[in-house]
Order: C-alpha cells, then structure tokens, then sequence
C-alpha cells in the first residue's frame, strides 16, 4: 500500500450522488474511490485540503477549510456530460479523499506535495480541492518536480506575494515560489488581477521578476478565451508542463458570493468555466486546484456549484483533447 494512504482520509461516500433514472447517470456514479483500484487506468484524481488556516494567518475569514466536501457534494450531482462539446467527462476519475485533518500547516501541506508528487508519478492527472491558497505552494512544488519545468498560472484577484517572514499562509505561495527559483517568473501569470486590492510593491514585485500580469480590465479588453490562450502560451513555451490555479475570489461576488475575501466585480462565472475548459483541453496541463471556496458565506450553494462546474469543465476538456 502506497504511504500516502497514511495521511489521507477516505471520500465520505454520502457524498456520492446517484442519479434516480436508468438514463440519468452522475459524477457520483462515474467516480472509483476503492483504494485497491488505485493504480489502475484512471485519468484524474481528485484530493481535498481541508485546511483555512493560512486564510485566517493572513486575517481572511475562516470557513474554507469544509470547502472540498461541499464542492463533491456539488460537483458529484452534475451530469458528466458538457452538452456542447458532448465529451463523457466523468470517465476514469478517481477520489483519494481529504489530507488528514489536524496537523500544523506546515505539515499538511508537506502532506499534500507528497500525495501530489505519487499521483503525477502514476501519470494522474490531480484536481485538488481547497482550502486556503497556500496549497498552491504545495501542489506546484509537486507538478514541477515531477513534470519538469512547470508554468503557471493563477486565477486570481489577488498576486499572492506577501512577505512570508512570519510563516506561509495565503497570499504568500508565489512569493515563495519565486524566491525559491522552483517558479521562474516568465513562467508565470497572474490572470483576472483585480484594481485596487493589490499593492504597488506586489504589482513591482511580480513584474521586475519577468512574469505577466493580467488585470481584469486587460482581460475585458478582447475576449475572455483569447485572453487566456495568450496567457497559456506565454507559460508553455519554455515549459514541459502547465499549473492552473483557480481562486474563486477572482469571480464577481453576484455569481460567487462564498469566498473568503469577495469582491462586488470579477470574472463572470462563465468566463471562469471557459477558462477551466480550455485548461483542460492542452495537453501540457498537469493539474488544478481550486481554493478559497467558503461555504460558510455561500447563497443557495451558488457558489459550490460554481465549483463544481470548474472540475467538470476541465474534465470535459481533458476528454476533448485532440
């Protein structure tokens, strides 16, 4: 048995949705979360880091840390079919569960990078649930040890590049990245920047590192999709592989209410799912993650399913690769 087990908790299989008609079939129906099929001919694996901790060491509202069972309870009930692309995206995807609750940070996210690193070794592709943006430290540490030269980019109305003198928490993982020389800065894009919610000296920090910054207002400038695309191949260019980081703050809080630090403008939930889409469809892709989901302030599960619609969006885009 793999050690990663060791520090994983089993998908609680409540969560596992089924459809109530013979022709009416689920993700909950699609997914294998026995870990004796482990190993097996799966495409993507699906983890969950049930920690806020870093959200609330850089004074954010706790919450996330019940983000990963809420998004399979969303995301478990959807159709694996995107009707436009009429792409089975619920074929081969496994569950190894949550990172074992109540260890230090520190030590959790060690945890994470571990169970990432095995699920890239066995050319997985992992979709990892948050949790606080820190994770994003972990899991990119993994994808470029694993993958090769990895770029990336983060979805995000924040740039994450906090000073980490004091310890990592959420807007410190590209500072530290960066700093560490494991993320080259022109491997890198901050996508859906928002105004007014980042400093000067983070803006000067990211760009005098050699990566791009996007704001919303460049984005809104041409289309969505070939603002993204643009993006993606500035990070795949010198690259092996590709990292996606979805920061659900990075969407308008209308469509996205329960985040850990909202924002009345954004990405319209369309635009996020178009980009989780595209994400999906290149083949350098290596993983995802998506952070900061708060249900304790969501409306209605809004933005849950908004969540949920990401993975399978990527999904179906993995399954439409040419």
């Amino acid at each position: 048995m793999e050690q990663f087990w060791n520090f994983l908790d089993d998908p609680d299989p409540s969560l596992l949705y089924r459809g109530r008609e013979r022709w009416d079939s689920r993700f909950g129906e699609a997914v294998e979360t026995r870990r004796e099929k482990f190993g097996e001919n799966f495409r993507a694996v699906v983890v969950g880091f049930p920690y806020d901790e870093g959200t609330v060491r850089n004074h954010g509202r706790a919450g996330s840390a019940s983000g990963p069972n809420e998004i399979r309870r969303a995301f478990y009930k959807l159709t694996p079919t995107k009707s436009s692309a009429l792409a089975d995206a619920g074929a081969q995807i496994f569950d190894a569960g949550n990172v074992k609750q109540g260890m230090k940070l520190e030590d959790a996210l060690t945890k994470l990078e571990a169970a990432v690193s095995s699920f890239l070794k066995y050319g997985y592709t992992p979709t990892v649930l948050g949790g606080s943006n820190d994770m994003s430290y972990a899991d990119f540490r993994a994808c470029d040890s694993i993958r090769g030269r990895c770029g990336a980019i983060n979805i995000d109305s924040h740039l994450d590049v906090r000073d980490y003198s004091k310890g990592i928490n959420s807007g410190t993982p590209y500072r530290m990245l960066i700093e560490e020389r494991t993320l080259r800065g022109k491997d890198f894009v901050e996508y859906g920047v928002q105004e007014f919610v980042n400093s000067r000296e983070h803006i000067s920090f990211v760009r005098d590192n050699g990566a791009q910054v996007y704001t919303l207002t460049q984005v809104r400038s041409q289309k969505n999709s070939e603002s993204f695309m643009t993006a993606y191949r500035a990070v795949s260019k010198e690259t092996q592989s590709v990292y996606v980081s979805f920061d659900i703050d990075s969407v308008r809080a209308s469509d996205a209410p329960g985040v850990s630090a909202p924002t009345p403008t954004g990405l319209t939930a369309e635009e996020i799912l178009e980009c989780a889409y595209l994400a999906g469809t290149e083949e350098k892709t290596a993983m995802i993650d998506v952070c900061e989901f708060n249900p304790k302030f969501d409306v209605d599960g809004h933005t849950a399913k908004l969540a949920a619609m990401i993975i399978a969006n990527f999904l179906a885009g993995i399954s439409n690769r040419h």
